[in-house]
């Protein structure tokens, strides 16, 4: 399967005019290794951080309703304060439905936002952050979002090949020359998963040790260190691995100087007005955070809270093994923003766009992604529309955050449960309330999910 076409955001506010002028009308989510079940931990108040440790949509939608222009862009204007104009009825609907979602599933809580093609943004939350407390959801409440965490060290991979500080095809072993048969591994196949290097998640011993001490802070180095011999040769096959991620961590590191956390935050986060967005493992995460839960042999009635007591979500293990695999933590709106301008061009340049998002080179393979992967990125569908993004899991949480570049819409859905585990299906729905019923046939894999995994 190709890629798809890249979209750009529109450039100018004659630009952004023209579209909306053309009645722009809209009405206003893994890889199957078993994860880790955390033991039962004592209750206690919400965890604190710890110390340092766009062009026309397609014309295949079908709007319901009018959005009023309102002067912002990402990119020129990133205090992510603007809202959606929705007529009540609409803007009604879309909580119902998120509300309906959470009530059905029996989840404790679960946030969402929609981003559309000028900037404007639509929220919702229902249910609780932390049962125990009813600490109610807000759109400030942090939530464990995985391997959404992905796209950020990918952009920061692309924004330093931009500028020459990296290639792509460098090997590992210019930055992280101990790590075995580093001098045959490039950071190109660390970012598409076709470097063959074993998943720390199923490295042997690793779940025990994860769930044996779960206030445990582990380093990179320690994580490294029980990784087991490789599953094929690099470049010979796909394999989605979050050590990938890890030693990419380290390698944009040590090329620059600084920490992984802070070129994030000041290449992305701090331009674009993300400023609920937090690299647990590097920095202190502030604001209101949710609880992950988990169901106990299926009982959801009294779900196990795995985050009562701990620094980091889900709990401090978990978080830090997965480290610039899964370790971010952020809110709806801010993840809905930096989609937006990820992916609709405000963030790359558009050589390096196409490069991420071309996942040809992982679809040649005999062993291929149950959804199209390029770099820290997935191709799958949404309510039958393409969608570009990531989705996130550790113990507790599930997320899904999609970009629809034909309608310059973006969509994100947080849950705190480890039942949940279906976050397209609800992004799906909220789409459907805002775009109609999709005119498009199914060109991908349903959005049906395998086996839970610790972080996708």
């Amino acid at each position: 399967m190709t890629p798809s076409r890249h979209h750009r955001r529109p450039a100018t506010a004659g630009a952004l005019a023209a579209v909306l002028a053309a009645t722009l009308v809209l009405s206003l989510a893994a890889c199957g290794n078993t994860p880790p079940t955390a033991p039962p931990a004592t209750q206690t108040p919400a965890p604190t951080a710890p110390p340092t440790a766009s062009p026309t949509p397609s014309a295949t939608a079908s709007p319901l309703v009018s959005i009023v222009p309102v002067p912002t862009s990402i990119a020129a204007t990133p205090e992510p304060t603007s809202s959606a104009h929705l007529d009540p009825a609409t803007a009604a609907k879309l909580q119902q439905v998120l509300d309906g979602l959470t009530a059905a599933s029996k989840t404790p809580g679960s946030v969402a936002a929609v981003v559309f093609p000028d900037g404007s943004i639509w929220t919702g939350q229902s249910g609780s952050a932390i049962l125990s407390s009813r600490t109610a959801t807000t759109a400030d409440t942090l939530f464990a979002v995985g391997s959404i965490s992905k796209t950020f060290v990918a952009a920061l991979a692309g924004r330093l090949a931009q500028r020459g500080t990296i290639g792509l095809d460098d090997k590992l072993s210019r930055y992280v020359p101990a790590f075995p048969n580093a001098a045959n591994i490039s950071l190109r196949q660390l970012l598409n998963h076709t470097s063959g290097i074993q998943d720390l998640f199923v490295a042997k011993g690793m779940a025990a040790a994860i769930l044996s001490n779960p206030s445990r802070i582990w380093t990179a180095d320690e994580v490294l260190a029980r990784i087991g011999k490789p599953s094929f040769l690099p470049g010979q096959n796909y394999g989605y691995s979050n050590t990938d991620y890890v030693l990419l961590g380290l390698a944009l590191e040590r090329a620059t100087g600084e920490t992984l956390a802070s070129q994030i935050r000041s290449e992305f986060l701090g331009p674009l007005g993300l400023d609920h967005t937090f690299l647990q493992t590097q920095e202190h995460a502030a604001g209101p955070f949710a609880h992950g839960y988990m169901d106990v042999k299926g009982n959801t009635a009294t779900p196990r809270d795995v985050s009562a007591g701990q620094s980091m979500l889900p709990f401090n293990s978990e978080a830090s093994v997965a480290g610039p695999a899964g370790a971010y933590v952020s809110t709806a709106s801010d993840l809905a923003r930096w989609a937006s301008a990820l992916y609709g061009g405000g963030v790359l340049d558009d050589a390096t766009l196409a490069s991420m998002v071309d996942t040809s080179p992982t679809l040649a393979y005999k062993v291929k992604p149950k959804y199209p992967y390029g770099l820290g990125f997935e191709k799958t569908l949404v309510a039958g529309r393409t969608a570009w993004g990531h989705r996130g899991h550790l113990d507790g949480f599930w997320s899904a955050m999609e970009y629809l570049p034909d309608a310059h819409v973006t969509v994100v859905v947080l849950a705190n449960a480890q039942w949940a585990n279906d976050p397209l299906a609800w992004s799906g729905q909220l789409v459907s309330v805002l775009l109609g019923p999709t005119l498009l046939g199914p060109t991908l894999p349903g959005p049906s999910l395998p086996g839970p995994s610790p972080t996708h």
